[in-house]
């Protein structure tokens, strides 16, 4: 039988004598479909909505858990007020639903906080060139990266950083992107032990070559040195020159890879960026002519990822937004994130945000063995990521999502089912549910289909002012 809370009555049984008067002394109390208690009242109050985040930032949207309120966020304002444990963010979402306008008109409206407060300075790694429009309309530098073009990048190279860090700090990250550049080339995720020390004696010994060069050795001078090692630095190994030789032949012929062939005429030589630092407000590096090389690419943006953080780190004055898109590139190689999730780590030292834009957070899994170390390598990355902005996702992402990454069955429901620019916001220990919306002016580079539909197809509008 089933049993009905004090008060209310078993639709099926008799009707309810009326009200005469006053209350009818009964076994419970009856009232009529229309009557209701005070207890129902609370849970029908219509003003009852998750409250907002509370902190300053841009306006993005609406948002739904909160009666349709504007939905303001800027990721330094909300590490400030303590609501997320670091200032890092990832943006993962189906094709087609909006994750790169988002994050465009996010960085074109935070533009505005740079000259009203801190200044700010962005640099975007584009492997689809895709915000050069974002760049041009923002003032920002726009650096084309290709073999046999005149641009390159120095991976070893600190940047405006040189005269800020320290000589153990500038050898740290010199050793961190030789060995993660040669880790990928080696297919491994790290290093031998051996070979770790081989790479970072060999870093230090190229750098005590060339202490009056402000750009530092780079990958070329390394190459050289392993080419030809002599007694010394098999001494400071505690090996003997025959061993020594032994334990660099893979590693020769992994940077001599890397010189001669994958980075050639990129990341092979001095850098040749010329960018004022004190008052450029950001840059775009565009990747684009890599697209259809997948280990070139992986190997760029790590490469350019090392020589962004010289130059992040050499502002010391200014909030620095790290950007990168189209992240399966970043996120194929376990050794490429094991390097992001160190910078994730060290943003905050630096005054640093992050921002990784993906398909899907099984981009994280894909290259990794069920219960080996190495998935723990990429869940460690999301450990670290305080902010997580889901869009819409294929059925298949929905489970992970439920089971890694702490969503209520609720919100996990949802995801397969959001349209084009609503997203399921997690912010620390806070949710909104936003409908974004991109201003018409934004379109002319938030507007990234417009290939599909031809040049004289016009923008596609959606629903409730968003496109």
């Amino acid at each position: 039988m089933t049993r009905h809370p004090a008060g209310h009555r078993d639709p099926a049984a008799a009707p309810a004598a009326p009200l005469l008067g006053g209350w009818r002394a009964r076994q419970g109390l009856a009232l009529p479909r229309q009557v209701a208690t005070t207890a129902h009242l609370c849970a029908l109050y219509p003003f009852a909505v998750e409250a907002g985040l509370g902190v300053q930032g841009v306006f993005l949207g609406r948002n739904r858990l909160t009666g349709g309120g504007g939905f303001f966020f800027d990721l330094f304002e909300a590490y400030d007020a303590g609501l997320v444990q670091g200032p890092n963010m990832v943006v993962s979402g189906a094709g087609a639903h909006g994750k790169s306008a988002i994050a465009k008109a996010y960085a074109y409206r935070s533009a505005v906080l740079a000259t009203a407060g801190k200044p700010r300075f962005t640099a975007v790694i584009d492997p689809k060139g895709e915000w050069v429009p974002l760049a041009a309309a923002l003032g920002w530098a726009a650096l084309r990266l290709r073999q046999g073009g005149r641009l390159r990048v120095n991976p070893l190279d600190p940047g405006p950083a040189a005269g800020r860090l320290s000589e153990p700090d500038v050898l740290a990250h010199r050793t961190a992107v030789a060995a993660t550049l040669l880790a990928v080339v080696l297919g491994v995720p790290e290093l031998t032990a051996a070979q770790q020390r081989l790479v970072a004696a060999a870093v230090r010994r190229i750098s005590a070559r060339s202490p009056a060069r402000a750009a530092g050795p780079t990958l070329a001078d390394l190459r050289d040195l392993l080419a030809c090692p002599d007694a010394a630095l098999a001494a400071e190994l505690d090996t003997t020159p025959g061993e020594l030789a032994d334990r660099r032949r893979p590693l020769l012929d992994a940077v001599a890879m890397l010189v001669e062939h994958d980075l050639r005429g990129m990341c092979d030589g001095p850098t040749t960026v010329d960018v004022d630092w004190d008052r450029s407000p950001g840059l775009v590096l565009d990747l684009s002519a890599l697209l259809s090389r997948r280990k070139a690419l992986r190997l760029v943006l790590t490469a350019v990822a090392g020589w962004l953080a010289g130059v992040m780190y050499g502002q010391p004055d200014r909030h620095k937004l790290n950007v990168i898109d189209e992240g399966w590139a970043a996120l194929d190689d376990l050794a490429v994130v094991r390097f992001l999730q160190d910078q994730w780590r060290l943003g905050r030292q630096w005054g640093c945000g992050n921002i990784l834009i993906t398909h899907a957070i099984a981009d994280l899994r894909s290259q990794a063995d069920d219960g080996a170390a190495s998935s723990k390598i990429a869940e460690g990355l999301l450990n670290t990521t305080s902010v997580r902005v889901f869009l819409h996702q294929n059925p298949e992402q929905v489970g992970s999502l439920l089971a890694d990454m702490g969503l209520t069955s609720a919100e996990a429901a949802l995801l397969d089912r959001l349209p084009p620019f609503t997203a399921l916001w997690k912010v620390g220990a806070h949710t909104a549910l936003v409908d974004h919306v991109i201003a018409e002016h934004e379109w002319r580079f938030c507007d990234t289909d417009a290939a599909m539909r031809g040049a004289a197809a016009g923008p596609v509008r959606g629903q409730a002012g968003v496109r």
